[in-house]
């Protein structure tokens, strides 16, 4: 069985030190109906992956946990399916923490939720490779 597709414990990210760096001062953008919010570190606390990430859903427009743990549950699948287009970018050296925070108001379908997460995941792996890049220029001059 192939492990690219697995979505372990030590993929999500827990540590509320990393969350409030996270979301205080990592980049931001919206591919409706996902907010992501995502972060490099120098180090995880699980240091055998390359990212973990963060799903949340507002019990504000979502009352009923039911719903909020069907959004959840769509959100992860999305990421375990498609998580290889950014994890193979990231290499062994980076390390990045995401968080998904929903902010639609309707319960999604599931192709949705599905590019949205194909689309974040291109946008953070061509930010990646971008940083990558201009710190590699330098040191070839």
């Amino acid at each position: 069985m192939d492990n690219n597709f697995t979505f372990g414990k030590n993929e999500k990210l827990c540590s509320d030190k990393l969350i409030g760096e996270l979301f205080a001062n990592g980049t931001s953008f919206v591919k409706y109906p996902l907010r992501i919010v995502y972060k490099e570190f120098g180090q995880l606390p699980q240091p055998d992956v390359s990212c973990q990430v963060l799903v949340s859903v507002s019990k504000k427009k979502f009352k009923r946990a039911v719903k909020r743990n069907r959004i959840k549950r769509l959100v992860r699948e999305a990421y375990r399916l498609n998580k290889s287009r950014l994890v193979d970018v990231l290499g062994s050296e980076t390390k990045l923490a995401v968080g998904y925070v929903f902010i639609g108001s309707e319960m999604p379908a599931f192709a949705s939720v599905e590019k949205s997460v194909v689309r974040s995941l291109a946008v953070m792996a061509e930010a990646v490779a971008e940083r990558r890049k201009q710190t590699q220029c330098p040191a070839n001059e």
